[in-house]
């Protein structure tokens, strides 16, 4: 209100007298205050459910989809008659207990069920496995040319660097090994496999922010330009992962 020109406002009216009304604007005030929480709240709480939703409907597809990888693995490695195994980016147990992380090592479990694994190599130390292991750089690998019958990098390419990065680490896979197969999931899939979003890493500035996920995402023509001559890539441009296979 205005008293000879100068604004009141309620509750410094109340010092006059005028209780009422500033008890009432204070306690319209609060409500509103306490309204906007409630409402707040209950946005945090359905986009914290539907985000918990979008993980697990992802984690379940990616089991399946690490199943039916493991099946087209071993269905080439039996075409190519192997005997032993080259594991690029191998994991140990550190993360069993997770349940975020317990689709990692499907594949590489399937096969080292059935073919004898030669190495694990790693950048990162690990400490619980039940095959020989090392720490060592996909892209410059301590072995001698055609070491191992069989290579596989199984969601690795994307972590290694840029471009010419992911370059060397196919090279060193072509020259270790005398067949291999590497797989990637795919830039344009709806859902970033590492991170559980949606749609964001389609942005390049997102892309940027989690480059302690992954480096390199890939889109098919991204992923078939990396490969050599005569390599086979099983993928739509709109699956997924990709697979690719080679053999000498």
């Amino acid at each position: 209100m205005f008293v000879a020109g100068v604004w009141r406002s309620p509750v410094w009216e109340a010092s006059g007298g005028n209780h009422v009304l500033a008890g009432k604007t204070i306690l319209v005030l609060h409500r509103q205050t306490t309204d906007s929480k409630i409402r707040g709240a209950e946005v945090l709480s359905v986009g914290a459910r539907f985000s918990r939703l979008v993980r697990e409907v992802a984690l379940a597809y990616s089991k399946f989809n690490r199943r039916r990888k493991a099946d087209a693995i071993l269905a080439f490695l039996l075409k190519e008659d192997v005997t032993d195994v080259l594991l690029v980016g191998a994991t140990g147990h550190e993360h069993d207990d997770e349940r975020l992380m317990s689709h990692e090592g499907i594949v590489e479990r399937r096969i080292a069920d059935g073919y004898e694994i030669k190495m694990g190599i790693n950048i990162a130390p690990s400490h619980i496995t039940e095959h020989p292991f090392m720490v060592a750089d996909a892209r410059n690998m301590p072995f001698e040319d055609d070491y191992v019958d069989f290579a596989l990098a199984n969601a690795i390419i994307e972590h290694v660097g840029e471009e010419h990065e992911q370059r060397q680490m196919v090279d060193e896979m072509t020259r270790v090994a005398h067949c291999w197969v590497i797989t990637t999931p795919n830039k344009w899939f709806p859902v970033e496999s590492h991170t559980h979003t949606l749609f964001l890493h389609w942005l390049p500035s997102w892309r940027r922010k989690h480059e302690h996920e992954f480096t390199r995402l890939l889109s098919l023509r991204e992923f078939r330009a990396l490969l050599p001559a005569g390599a086979e890539v099983s993928g739509r441009p709109w699956s997924p992962t990709f697979l690719a296979r080679y053999a000498r």
